[in-house]
C-alpha cells in the first residue's frame, strides 16, 4: 500500500538527503576547490634541484656518503692487512677523513674539498661517490 498524502512535507525531499557530512561544501557556491597542500614526511629530503627549506634539519644520512665511509673503512682494513700492520700508519689520515664523511652525510651542504681529498688520499671510488652526491646539494652560505 502506498501513501498518497497531499502534504507538502511528504513530497519535498529532506535537506541533505543522501549526502554524508564530509561531502558538504565548506566554501561559497561557485568558488573553485582548494588544492591539498603537499606536506613532506618528517625526515624526507627536499626534491632534487631545490635547496632545503629555511630552518629544515636533515635527520637522515645520505646513502652515497655512507657508502663512501664504508669503503674507506674497508680500504683501511685491507691496507693494514696486506702490509702486515705497517699500513695502519695510513689511519692517521683515513680515520679523521672517514669521520668527517660520516658527519657530512647528515649535513645539508656540499663537501667538495672533503671529496677531493678522499679521492686523492684515501679511496678513488669513495671520493667519486662524495663528489657525485655533492651535485644534489646546495653550496654552504658564506
Amino acid at each position: 500500500m502506498t501513501d498518497f498524502s497531499n502534504s507538502p512535507d511528504a513530497q519535498r525531499p529532506q535537506e541533505n538527503e543522501g549526502f554524508e557530512p564530509s561531502q558538504q561544501l565548506d566554501r561559497p557556491f561557485g568558488s573553485p576547490p582548494t588544492p591539498p597542500t603537499a606536506q613532506p614526511f618528517p625526515g624526507q629530503p627536499a626534491p632534487m634541484g631545490h635547496p632545503p627549506a629555511a630552518g629544515a634539519v636533515s635527520t637522515g644520512t645520505r646513502g652515497l656518503y655512507t657508502a663512501a665511509a664504508v669503503l674507506n673503512w674497508i680500504t683501511l682494513a685491507a691496507v693494514g692487512l696486506f702490509t702486515f700492520g705497517i699500513g695502519f700508519i695510513a689511519a692517521a689520515w683515513f680515520v679523521p677523513m672517514t669521520i668527517m664523511i660520516h658527519k657530512g652525510a647528515k649535513g645539508p651542504y656540499k663537501h667538495t674539498g672533503l671529496g677531493v681529498c678522499t679521492l686523492l688520499f684515501c679511496n678513488l671510488i669513495a671520493g667519486i661517490l662524495i663528489l657525485v652526491d655533492d651535485s644534489n646539494r646546495p653550496a654552504k652560505p658564506v
